[in-house]
């Protein structure tokens, strides 16, 4: 690997801001509905320390950047005409060629990668976070010890199946991670032909000695694929979908999911062999829901795993993409699009094109600026996060994007941000996503026991419906149970669960998993989940946890005693691991780990891998640097993705649920008049109103 080489001495660099910068705390919502305000922007930069604590945050990227980004071979291109491909720019099915015609546009660290045709595209490997060695000691691990069963049934499932709420968010960011992970990565359908056995343990109710659970391996590479450099790593594994933040979910990652999600379909969910026109999705507006094929599967882009969360993200975005055609491209057309003598045909591909362009960079606009600060509630990061997106033009005004390069390395992107023309960096290194991203991206402990089914007329309640009655096949006839009014409420005024230890839902300790494809269950398995995330970092040489922060910097604990205060934790995990800290498993070093900034829903080890790869997903995508203008969004579509927010995409589609983002505001002196509501809930990943009031009653005490 061409950084083999690089020193890893930067452990004590980064401890010298590990204890003593820490940053503002909780915010308590303040930043939620955040439009660059320069007092309240101030008020997070406010003192020495948090401005020790953005600084340190910035080098601490930046050393993530130049010293963590790392390649794992990018196939050769097979013989891809880019030029035709891209003879209309937009996202590729496959997610090829983004980088054709950019040579000159690249840095020279840079410019060799406009070759790399197959970069981020469908099948590629995923890239790595730590230098071989690390890895391929992990990877020769045994990776049978301590039991995952035992980890899972001592260390993650709930206790008497009581979910520790994380009260300050509300269900629907569980189902809105789950949706973005299917957009980012998927391992593909599991071996057929090798499986690993997970012997049982007498404390595990379901998985007791002699009762093993069998493990079907990820998916290793053909021959013809380990054919490509991998840098020295043992172990490489495939990416199922596009590495791209493209939407793929709801478009699909290859031409014929893509023209499945384009076709027109009969009431019953047949298709009817059509394309739609002026470049629309498949929705059924008559039930306000995704259409269901004949094997009650959903028609879109990607449906492993699926439930009613994912459905009502999902549909959000279906009808999204539906009206920004009728209401920001039909306007341009003659004008921005659809220029010239150009076909029907030719002109709904440029507008299904467009919409698909605009609608990705909407989701990740919200997923920077809104969920992440709904989970990550700390002033700094709050309108860091803006800035990731607009710049510190959010703070101080004005544009800038021309300061990108005229500033210390470790400032640069803190101050333009991520997004716009002249943003494209990719530190030399191909773009993947990466096997250490997808292992902190484990969050199950979101998912609760059950959801409040809410009236949303009344507020009522009108069920306690476990999760468990909402998976797989079973939703459609849940969605036509409760009109999707009553899903969306329910979802916006429930709880996820906390990101902690024994917070695992009780029901995957022992469920069988559906691939959701064909006509069965087919590649499924009954298994305990926290078992399987366990053993799949150990599998694909994700290192443990000690290892794992020495990879990226931070300081390694030296007892049980440095990763949690709990007493009772301490103990068992040191029965487990055998008082042996390097033996600690990295998820549940996260999930039980002190080390969290104030506001923080989960600790800083998973956090330093987010503050690389959720910026690097941004910085080395064309379609969110020199792309996103408005010669390729359009005028009116730049705007509608820096403008819209989470509770306008709902509220565009829901209209009836406003009252639960607002309230009347009394007449004034001034404003004399009535009927004029306010917005109280500013971030739709907070719960809605009425429970919002309730939360928020409770942290004004505190």
């Amino acid at each position: 690997n061409s950084k083999s080489a690089v020193s890893l001495n930067q452990t004590e660099n980064f401890r010298r801001y590990h204890d003593k910068v820490r940053g503002a705390g909780w915010t308590k919502f303040q930043y939620d509905n955040y439009r660059a305000q320069p007092g309240l922007a101030a008020k997070a930069f406010g003192n020495v320390k948090n401005l020790r604590y953005a600084s340190a945050l910035s080098k601490r990227r930046q050393t993530l950047f130049e010293e963590n980004l790392l390649d794992t071979g990018v196939d050769k291109d097979s013989g891809i005409d880019c030029s035709k491909m891209e003879k209309m720019v937009h996202r590729t099915p496959r997610g090829e060629c983004y980088f054709h015609g950019f040579d000159e546009k690249l840095s020279a660290q840079d410019r060799h990668l406009a070759r790399q045709v197959m970069m981020g595209s469908k099948g590629q490997r995923f890239g790595r976070n730590v230098l071989p060695d690390r890895s391929n000691k992990a990877s020769r691990l045994d990776m049978m010890n301590p039991s995952p069963l035992e980890i899972s049934q001592k260390l993650l499932a709930r206790k008497d199946g009581k979910t520790k709420e994380a009260e300050v968010i509300n269900v629907l960011a569980a189902a809105w991670l789950q949706a973005m992970n299917h957009d980012w990565f998927t391992h593909g359908k599991n071996s057929k032909k090798k499986s690993y056995r997970l012997r049982g343990h007498s404390s595990h109710s379901h998985f007791k000695n002699g009762n093993a659970m069998e493990v079907p391996a990820t998916r290793e590479e053909t021959s013809s694929e380990k054919t490509t450099d991998n840098h020295g790593y043992d172990k490489t594994f495939r990416n199922d979908v596009t590495h791209w933040w493209d939407a793929s979910q709801i478009y699909g990652s290859d031409e014929a999911t893509i023209r499945k999600v384009r076709t027109k379909y009969n009431d019953n969910g047949t298709s009817t062999g059509q394309i739609l026109a002026d470049g629309k999705i498949a929705f059924n507006y008559k039930k306000k829901h995704l259409y269901y094929d004949e094997n009650k599967l959903p028609i879109t882009g990607f449906h492993d795993n699926w439930w009613v969360g994912l459905d009502l993200i999902h549909s959000l975005f279906h009808m999204e993409h539906n009206s920004i055609i009728d209401n920001v491209l039909k306007p341009a057309i003659g004008k921005e699009v659809c220029k010239g003598n150009i076909s029907k045909k030719a002109c709904g591909d440029e507008l299904f094109e467009k919409a698909r362009m605009i609608n990705a960079a909407l989701m990740a606009k919200i997923h920077t600026v809104e969920w992440t600060p709904a989970l990550l509630d700390n002033a700094v990061l709050s309108v860091g996060m803006r800035g990731n997106w607009f710049g510190q033009r959010e703070i101080w005004g004005g544009n800038s994007a021309g300061l990108r390069g005229k500033i210390p390395l470790g400032l640069k992107h803190f101050a333009s941000g991520l997004v716009g023309e002249k943003t494209l960096d990719l530190y030399g290194t191909p773009f993947t996503l990466t096997e250490e991203f997808v292992a902190v991206y484990r969050m199950h402990p979101l998912i609760p026991e059950s959801v409040n089914i809410r009236n949303w007329r009344s507020d009522a309640v009108m069920k306690k419906m476990p999760i468990q009655s909402m998976l797989f096949r079973d939703v459609p006839s849940l969605l036509n149970q409760y009109s999707m009014s009553h899903w969306m409420h329910s979802f916006g005024t429930s709880h996820p669960g906390a990101l902690t230890l024994h917070n695992y839902p009780t029901f995957m300790s022992n469920f069988v998993a559906e691939r959701n494809t064909g006509a069965k269950s087919s590649d499924s398995t009954r298994m305990d989940m926290g078992a399987i995330d366990v053993f799949r970092d150990r599998e694909r040489g994700v290192p443990r946890y000690n290892e794992f922060r020495r990879g990226l910097h931070p300081p390694p604990i030296k007892k049980f005693e440095d990763l949690t205060t709990n007493a009772e934790d301490v103990k068992t995990l040191k029965e487990i691991y055998g008082n042996d800290v390097e033996k600690l498993d990295l998820i549940i070093g996260t999930l039980a780990e002190n080390d969290r900034y104030p506001g923080f829903a989960f600790g800083n080890t998973p956090f330093f891998i987010f503050a690389a790869m959720a910026s690097r997903r941004l910085m080395a995508d064309p379609f969110f640097s020199d792309y996103y203008t408005p010669k390729y969004y359009t005028t009116k579509g730049i705007s509608h993705v820096n403008n819209t927010k989470m509770m306008n995409v709902i509220l565009r589609h829901f209209p009836e649920l406003y009252k639960k983002f607002t309230k009347p505001r009394k007449p004034t002196a001034r404003d004399p008049r009535t009927n004029v509501h306010t917005t109280v809930v500013g971030n739709a990943f907070r719960p809605w109103r009425p429970v919002y009031d309730v939360v928020k009653a409770k942290i004004d005490k505190q």
